[in-house]
C-alpha cells in the first residue's frame, strides 16, 4: 500500500470512529446541567419537565429520523447524509447558546435528534460498506468504544463547564462537530454499493417486500427486540439505580456521578475488545454471555445493601452491556443484502433510542407494585431468561444448520 493510500485508509478509519463522539456528547454533555436549566426557567410552567426534555427530546426525534435515514442511504447516497448530519449538529444545536426561550432551546434539540439519528445510522452503514470480516468486527467495536469513551469525557466536561462558566456554554461545545467537515470531504468517498443500487429503481413497498424475502426477517426482528430490551434495561443503570443509591443507601451525588462515569469506561474497554471476542465466538454466543453477565450484575445490585457490592454489580452489568451494540450492528450488517443495509441498520438505531425513550416510563408499573428494588430484580431475572433462550439457540446451531451456524460463519 502506497503512503498516500495508507493515509487515506487511516484517515477514513479515524473519521468514522471519532464521529461517534458526536451522538455521545448529545445527551451526556447536557445531563449534568439539567438542574441548572430547571432553576433558570423555574418561573416557566412545567419547568422541570421542560428541562428534562432538553436531554430526552432528541431520543424521540431519532425514532422518526432513523428509518427515514436508512431509506435515503439505500435510495441515494451515504456521504451527503453524513455531511448534512454533522453540519446540522454543529450549527443548529449550538444555536441554543444564543437563545433565551426554553421553547426555542427545545427546538434546537429537535435538530439535534435529526442529526444524531442520521449519524447513528450512516456511520455503521459506511463501516459495513468499507470493511468486511474481522476488520469490520474490529471497527464496529472501535465505533462503540468511541461512543462510550465520549460519554465519559462529556459527563466530566459538562459538569465542569456548567460549574465554572454556566450551562449555556455547554451548547458551544456542539459546534466542535464542524471540525469533522474537512475530514469527511477528504477521506469519505461514496461506496460502490450505492453507485450500484442507485441505478435500480425500487419503490418503498417493493423494497420492504424484498427485505423480507431476501433476508432473514425473523432474525432481524429478534435482534431488534433484543436491542430494545437491552437498551431499556441499560438505561435503568443511569436512571433508577442512582435513585436507589441516594434515597436508600445515602450515597452522595458526586459518588453516583463517579460510578456512572466508570460504567462508560468499562463499556469503552469491552467494546474495544469486541473484535477479539468475535474471533472465537458467534454473535449469538456473545449476546448470550453478555446477557448472563448483565443479569448477574442486576441480581448483585438487588441482593446487597452495601455500596461497594452494589457498585460491583453495576460494573458487572457494564461488562455485559459493553459488547451489546457492536455485536448487534455487526450481526445485522453480516446477514443483510448490501442493497438494504442502510434500512436494516436504521432499525438498530431506532430500537436503541426507543429503549432509551421508554426507560423513564416503562418501569413505573413494576415500581408501583414491587418498589424500585423489586423492579430492578425483575429486570435481572428477565435478562437471565433472555440469556437462557440465547444459549438454547446457540446449542441448536452447533448441532444443525440454524441461528448459531449462520452467525458462526460470518
Amino acid at each position: 500500500m502506497s503512503a498516500k493510500n495508507q493515509s487515506v485508509t487511516y484517515g477514513r478509519l479515524l473519521t468514522l470512529v471519532l464521529i461517534a463522539l458526536v451522538p455521545a456528547f448529545s445527551g451526556a454533555l447536557i445531563n449534568p446541567t439539567i438542574p441548572a436549566i430547571q432553576n433558570t426557567y423555574s418561573h416557566v410552567p412545567n419547568s422541570e419537565t421542560l428541562a428534562q426534555l432538553v436531554s430526552s427530546l432528541s431520543a424521540w426525534i431519532v425514532l422518526i429520523v432513523a428509518p427515514l435515514t436508512g431509506y435515503l442511504l439505500d435510495k441515494y447516497a451515504r456521504k451527503p447524509v453524513l455531511l448534512l448530519g454533522v453540519i446540522t449538529y454543529g450549527v443548529a444545536t449550538s444555536m441554543a447558546f444564543f437563545l433565551d426561550s426554553i421553547y426555542l432551546i427545545l427546538l434546537t434539540r429537535v435538530f439535534d435528534g435529526i442529526a444524531v439519528g442520521s449519524l447513528m445510522v450512516t456511520v455503521p452503514t459506511l463501516i459495513a460498506d468499507y470493511y468486511s470480516g474481522k476488520r469490520r468486527e474490529s471497527v464496529m467495536g472501535y465505533f462503540s468504544a468511541a461512543s462510550s469513551g465520549g460519554g465519559v469525557v462529556a459527563s466530566l466536561l459538562g459538569g465542569y463547564i456548567a460549574s465554572t462558566l454556566g450551562w449555556r456554554y455547554i451548547f458551544l461545545v456542539f459546534a466542535g462537530a464542524l471540525l469533522f467537515v474537512p475530514f469527511i470531504l477528504r477521506y469519505i468517498s461514496e461506496p460502490e454499493v450505492t453507485q450500484e443500487t442507485n441505478s435500480e429503481k425500487v419503490g418503498r413497498i417493493e423494497a420492504a417486500v424484498n427485505i423480507v424475502r431476501d433476508n432473514p426477517a425473523w432474525l432481524l426482528i429478534s435482534i431488534y427486540a433484543l436491542v430494545l430490551l437491552g437498551m431499556l434495561t441499560i438505561n435503568l443503570i443511569n436512571i433508577e439505580v442512582p435513585f436507589y443509591l441516594t434515597a436508600d443507601l445515602g450515597v452522595s451525588d458526586s459518588m453516583v456521578g463517579f460510578m456512572l462515569s466508570t460504567v462508560y469506561a468499562v463499556a469503552f474497554v469491552m467494546a474495544l475488545l469486541y473484535g477479539k471476542f468475535k474471533q472465537f465466538l458467534s454473535h449469538v454466543a456473545i449476546l448470550a454471555i453478555a446477557f448472563t453477565i448483565a443479569s448477574a450484575g442486576f441480581l448483585i445490585i438487588t441482593t446487597f445493601d452495601a455500596f461497594g457490592l452494589v457498585y460491583a454489580g453495576v460494573l458487572c452489568s457494564a461488562v455485559g452491556f459493553g459488547v451489546f451494540l457492536p455485536t448487534a450492528n455487526d450481526w445485522v450488517a453480516s446477514i443483510v443484502d448490501k442493497r438494504y443495509r442502510g434500512r436494516a441498520l436504521s432499525g438498530i438505531t431506532m430500537f436503541m433510542y426507543g429503549g432509551f425513550a421508554l426507560s423513564p416510563f416503562a418501569p413505573d408499573p413494576l415500581i408501583g407494585m414491587y418498589g424500585r428494588l423489586g423492579m430492578l430484580r425483575i429486570a435481572g431475572i428477565l435478562l437471565g431468561m433472555i440469556a437462557v433462550a440465547l444459549y438454547g439457540f446457540w446449542l441448536i446451531g452447533r448441532t444443525k444448520s440454524g441461528l448459531g451456524a449462520a452467525s458462526a460463519s460470518d
